[in-house]
């Protein structure tokens, strides 16, 4: 079997092939478009009514393409039929699972670290679930494993208890069939690449791969049964682009509006996806702005201050800090990818604050915490509340986000 010349993987050139059939003309397969059907409880008649077309016509897009009287669905029918009954488009995902009534998968994402992952992913279960959805995180994040460490889970357990949401950590759960395979023979080749023979040695620099196989082999879970558990799951798994583009329905990319580098970051791992994506735009990827901070023009600080020299200064910095945010909110415009329109502002970060000021260090803010919970009247609970408003439309129907910016040649 052919492997990716990217990452040497037979299910990451599946996944080539597979996304490379899904063009307009053959979005669903005539078995999942009956499937698809019959999990809506609708007739042929009911279906062909609700795009305007005959009963004939919807059967022959259910007919085995082998018999000379099939027709493929045409994609603006498929994406009117999808929007009509409430229905993700396009309704299968990259992993060929049917959407019609099934688990969305959201990854909030990046390569750059610190850019608030994890609070939003956690923010945004939250909010899920308190609407009464079904909702657990698949979780690589250090942050987590070290909550979950035995010197700190004490501490940490009535929060886990308590939450809303289910966790489970990435190594417990066999996300797709070939992924034992796939990561074993990850390791094969990088030992054959190095000429590493030596035990101790070995285990110094590939202890963690040989953990999470170890960890895999006895997992517990697969993402094919909980996907029928829950309404959605969230994936909070750091860098990992092949599985996020493989599993997720809607990928959000995080941009730090305080930071240049978040944005050239980002632009790499849009050039990088897009190259996995067999070199075709990822239709269900977003970017997010986070740390959105517009400033004044200094006047509330200018009362207090009496020295003319301080105040100009004051003036100064305003300006530069208000120049550098729109600097680097242009070249986030300028990324060829949808932007959502909700903007998280640094009300997150300030709410955090004040949670942790009447705080000692067991009881701040860790994890498994959310504004949505200890601070559901802030802005920073209305900014996550309109997101995942947002992140729902995009599961369910074809949505547009913002228009990019042409990049100048």
């Amino acid at each position: 079997m052919a492997r990716c010349a990217h990452c040497r993987s037979e299910s990451c050139s599946l996944l080539f092939r597979y996304l490379w059939r899904r063009i307009p003309m053959s979005l669903i397969s005539p078995s999942d478009l009956k499937n698809l059907r019959r999990s809506l409880r609708l007739t042929c008649e009911q279906a062909a009514i609700s795009i305007d077309i005959k009963a004939r016509a919807w059967r022959s897009y259910e007919t085995s393409a082998d018999c000379k009287s099939h027709r493929t669905i045409p994609e603006r029918s498929l994406r009117v039929f999808c929007e009509r009954h409430g229905v993700p488009y396009p309704p299968t995902s990259n992993d060929g699972r049917l959407l019609s009534v099934g688990c969305k998968i959201i990854s909030i994402t990046a390569y750059k670290g610190g850019v608030g992952k994890s609070p939003i992913t956690v923010d945004v279960a939250t909010e899920l679930a308190r609407r009464g959805s079904r909702v657990a995180i698949i979780t690589g994040d250090v942050v987590y494993r070290c909550s979950m460490g035995d010197e700190m889970r004490e501490h940490r357990r009535l929060k886990i208890k308590n939450s809303p949401v289910t966790y489970f950590d990435e190594s417990d759960v066999i996300l797709y069939s070939a992924e034992l395979r796939d990561l074993e023979r990850k390791l094969e080749e990088d030992l054959a690449g190095t000429g590493v023979l030596d035990p101790g040695e070995i285990r110094f620099c590939y202890g963690y791969q040989i953990e999470r196989i170890k960890r895999k082999k006895v997992a517990s879970h697969a993402l094919s049964t909980l996907v029928k558990e829950y309404d959605y799951i969230l994936l909070d798994l750091n860098r990992d682009m092949y599985r996020t583009l493989l599993l997720s329905n809607v990928i959000a990319l995080v941009l730090d509006n305080r930071c240049l580098s978040s944005i050239w970051s980002a632009e790499q791992y849009c050039e990088d996806i897009i190259a996995m994506n067999g070199g075709r735009p990822v239709s269900h990827l977003y970017t997010l702005i986070t740390n959105h901070a517009p400033c004044g023009d200094g006047t509330e600080y200018l009362e207090y201050i009496d020295d003319e020299a301080d105040a100009e200064q004051v003036r100064r910095e305003v300006i530069e800090s208000y120049e550098h945010q729109s600097e680097v909110y242009l070249e986030a415009r300028k990324l060829r990818v949808p932007m959502l329109r909700t903007f998280m502002t640094k009300a997150h970060s300030m709410e955090i604050a004040r949670y942790n000021s009447t705080r000692g260090f067991w009881d701040g803010y860790c994890y498994f915490d959310s504004v949505v919970d200890f601070a559901p009247d802030s802005l920073a609970s209305d900014e996550i509340r309109r997101l995942t408003d947002e992140l729902i439309d995009c599961v369910t129907r074809e949505y547009h986000g913002m228009v990019y910016l042409p990049r100048s040649a």
